[in-house]
């Protein structure tokens, strides 16, 4: 099992989120998210307020990538495999998030991470620094 360690979780909860998908076709798309949170050490539910070819990507391939804006400071790629939810427990949890924001979701993007690596530059860049087995 991939573990979060709490600087990446607070780093995930207090970045913008840049989240890449893909196409069935390998078409890639990355668009910015901040309606988020970490519920787990291996989970991050994102909240669908916005998204168009994201949710469409997700639905024909669900295998995601995601990076914070403080890659400087906090250097991790996570990668993942996701879940789209417009009710139960992870839409419930959605909507907790965007009620931040005033806003309420259309619908929740769960990810579950299962692999991080390191985008710092240098001799480890690009090196596996967890993998869920």
């Amino acid at each position: 099992m991939v573990k979060l360690t709490e600087e990446m979780k607070k780093s995930i909860n207090e970045s913008i989120v840049f989240l890449t998908t893909a196409t069935k076709d390998g078409i890639p798309n990355v668009a910015p998210m901040r309606a988020l949170k970490v519920v787990d050490d291996e989970t991050v539910v994102i909240c669908d307020n916005f998204m168009h070819k994201t949710l469409k990507n997700i639905k024909e391939n669900p295998n995601v990538a995601f990076a914070t804006s403080d890659c400087k400071e906090h250097p991790f790629q996570y990668k993942g495999i996701a879940e789209y939810h417009t009710e139960g427990k992870w839409f419930e949890i959605a909507k907790e998030i965007d009620a931040q924001f005033g806003r309420v979701p259309k619908g929740a993007v769960v990810i579950k991470i299962k692999e991080i690596y390191n985008v710092k530059s240098g001799e480890d860049a690009g090196k596996l620094i967890a993998k869920d087995e």
